[in-house]
């Protein structure tokens, strides 16, 4: 799938709070999908997972928040 398919197709699915390169000890958290969408930017390019929210800018309280919202819209 292209990385805009992996955008929409994430909307669709449920997502989960996972810790950033720093571990749990660390403020701040990310969000993925709870199945790995996996998408290519290009034919020749290797496939890639998306994640709603790659790097962790984002306090814990708050992704748990989004997370929660998003997961009950789509029940």
């Amino acid at each position: 799938m292209k990385y805009e398919e992996a955008i929409q197709k994430s909307l669709t699915v449920k997502w989960v709070v996972d810790t950033c390169q720093q571990g749990k000890e660390c403020w701040c958290r990310v969000i993925r999908c709870e199945e790995p969408l996996m998408y290519k930017e290009r034919e020749d390019s290797d496939e890639e997972e998306y994640w709603p929210v790659r790097s962790g800018e984002v306090g814990r309280d708050t992704v748990e928040h989004i997370v929660k919202i998003h997961n009950e819209s789509i029940k």
